[in-house]
């Protein structure tokens, strides 16, 4: 049976949305799911945050709302292994 959104909370994630980066996707950690949107922690993002505010650390880590309406895509992983078709000699042409 497939994951549904919410099997992946406290798990890593790749995303792809423009509001995050407009060039490529970026891993995230999901930490929440609404009925808007999803909860994100974004490391880039803390690492911004941290150096505006001239700190090393902080108490609390950020976490980002980004709305389903700005979310292009997003990649997870099944609980089992993926293998190459074109190592295994698999043509799907």
């Amino acid at each position: 049976m497939a994951k549904k959104l919410r099997d992946y909370v406290d798990e890593m994630i790749l995303i792809r949305s423009i509001p995050i980066n407009e060039k490529h996707a970026v891993m995230v950690k999901l930490i929440g799911v609404d009925d808007g949107g999803i909860w994100i922690e974004w490391q880039d993002a803390t690492e911004q945050w941290l150096a505006k505010v001239k700190r090393t650390l902080l108490e609390r880590t950020p976490v980002f709302f980004l709305p389903y309406a700005r979310i292009e895509w997003i990649l997870g992983a099944a609980d089992y292994p993926s293998f190459s078709d074109k190592s295994l000699g698999v043509n799907n042409s």
